[in-house]
């Protein structure tokens, strides 16, 4: 039996890590992975606004695109996965046949964890699998960050 793991992949540094984490544990137990990018249709809208089978269709490909910038060659087989929903239900109900869940957290403080609630946490009460949390290294996230902002400027100039 193949052993198979389940990695939350959103492109932020987090989410990379997690992903080379479980391309790592995978290769050492033979395994497989499936990366997860979920999406829902922004709150902010009025009907028609949005048309899904689109949106879904560019998720896809940033999916792709992200995965494959950090594993352009996988020792692996690596699939790739779109769920529309809520994250914490979407990557449980994933892994549910999983051997283990990887998710990446952005490491809020306890305070703002308690108010907004987490996926991590979430997935950590509920999944039927073990739950790993792997954060990012300091660089990557400064320069996700140093990219975040160039795109912003770029995009009000």
């Amino acid at each position: 039996m193949t052993y198979r793991i389940v990695v939350g992949a959103d492109g932020s540094p987090h989410s990379d890590a997690a992903l080379r984490w479980a391309l790592d544990v995978a290769a050492f137990r033979h395994g497989e992975v499936t990366a997860i990018f979920c999406w829902q249709v922004p709150f902010l809208s009025f009907p028609g606004a949005f048309d899904r089978a689109e949106l879904e269709k560019s998720y896809k490909a940033y999916l792709i695109d992200t995965v494959s910038a950090v594993a352009p060659s996988p020792t692996v087989p690596l699939w790739t996965v779109v769920a529309e929903g809520d994250p914490t239900m979407a990557l449980i109900k994933a892994s549910r046949d999983a051997d283990l869940l990887v998710l990446g957290t952005r490491g809020r403080s306890a305070f703002a964890g308690l108010l907004l609630g987490s996926v991590s946490q979430g997935c950590a009460a509920g999944a039927s699998c073990p739950v790993v949390l792997v954060k990012g290294r300091a660089e990557d996230q400064a320069r996700f960050q140093s990219q975040l902002t160039r795109q912003q400027q770029s995009g009000t100039e």
